[in-house]
């Protein structure tokens, strides 16, 4: 039996680099800030950098308080309510900057951003299939 989905985009991405990288915006009001993160299936949520919220104007200790825990210790971040972009694939939603500066990661978690596209992989071509959830 075969399946079919269908995409709306193609990004490509270097495959000589760990993990799976890609750019994106985040968007607040005027204010705009562009950088890559990480798709990450195993982080629950979308995390930045604490530098990319300020770059928006948030004063990140206002968000929603959470720690979050990993292999390699606990951190704190706070959560935003902000529209993050993709390849034109535009959402609304809470994502969390890291409460430490030191924090340099960027990941792309499974609220916020997995579970609102439709996502095939052929990683060792370096490509990406990205499409909208829920379009038909």
């Amino acid at each position: 039996m075969a399946y079919r989905l269908d995409f709306d985009k193609l990004l490509t991405y270097d495959v000589g680099k760990p993990g799976i990288t890609i750019a994106i915006s985040l968007h607040l009001k005027e204010q705009r800030t562009d950088f890559t993160a990480k798709i990450d299936t195993g982080a629950d949520r979308c995390i930045f950098e604490r530098k990319y919220g300020e770059q928006l104007g948030l004063r990140i200790e206002s968000g929603a308080p959470q720690r979050f825990g990993t292999a390699a210790g606990a951190f704190l971040a706070y959560g935003h309510d902000v529209t993050l972009r993709v390849a034109d694939l535009q959402f609304d939603a809470m994502v969390f900057f890291a409460a430490e500066e030191s924090f340099t990661r960027n990941v792309l978690g499974r609220f916020g951003w997995l579970d609102r596209v439709v996502f095939g992989l052929i990683d060792y071509e370096g490509k990406l299939y990205l499409g909208r959830y829920g379009v038909e």
